[in-house]
């Protein structure tokens, strides 16, 4: 936390999020499809870019508990709107007597997204960072830290600054 408010790091940065990812399988009307789960914190979600752009649809101001943000491509791909629900399972599943069963959970579409990459909009939808960790089994020290730069363009020295405040961690661009 403490590094969280380095100089160096402020100086750089626009925003600092807390994230965490995993794969799981959307379950929609006899189709299943792999995506992959992003986690954000509600009160976070809406300064993402994806979710500040124009073309973007639905609730921005949330991100709770059973609410899923979908990119437009998995929208169209599997008939979905806003209002709808989805099922989720998780490869990480629940041990019983007869072996491991995989979790499930229902999730409401409340907004779609459009960030202009379609392979991005089909394989890539957006839940509660919390209810993340829970389906996956994560633990809060196994979240990401997602570091938006001011200016992207001398990425690679910005990402020393960032590796030295960090230095026991994978920093990747």
């Amino acid at each position: 936390q403490s590094k969280l408010n380095n100089k160096n790091l402020r100086l750089i940065t626009e925003n600092i999020i807390f994230s965490n990812s995993g794969e799981a399988i959307i379950l929609k009307n006899n189709t299943s499809k792999g995506i992959l789960l992003r986690g954000y914190n509600s009160n976070e979600f809406s300064s993402l870019g994806i979710v500040k752009n124009k073309k973007f649809k639905g609730n921005k101001s949330k991100l709770n508990k059973n609410f899923i943000s979908i990119g437009n491509e998995l929208s169209l791909s599997l008939d979905l709107q806003i209002g709808d629900e989805i099922t989720l399972m998780s490869p990480s599943g629940v041990q019983t007597i007869i072996g491991s069963i995989p979790k499930q959970k229902t999730f409401l579409v409340t907004s779609i997204f459009n960030s202009g990459l379609a392979d991005f909009d089909n394989n890539i939808a957006l839940v509660n960072l919390n209810t993340l960790d829970e389906f996956f089994g994560y633990e809060i020290k196994d979240r990401n830290l997602e570091i938006y730069l001011k200016n992207p363009n001398n990425i690679e020295s910005q990402k020393q600054v960032v590796q030295k405040i960090f230095d026991g961690e994978l920093v990747y661009t």
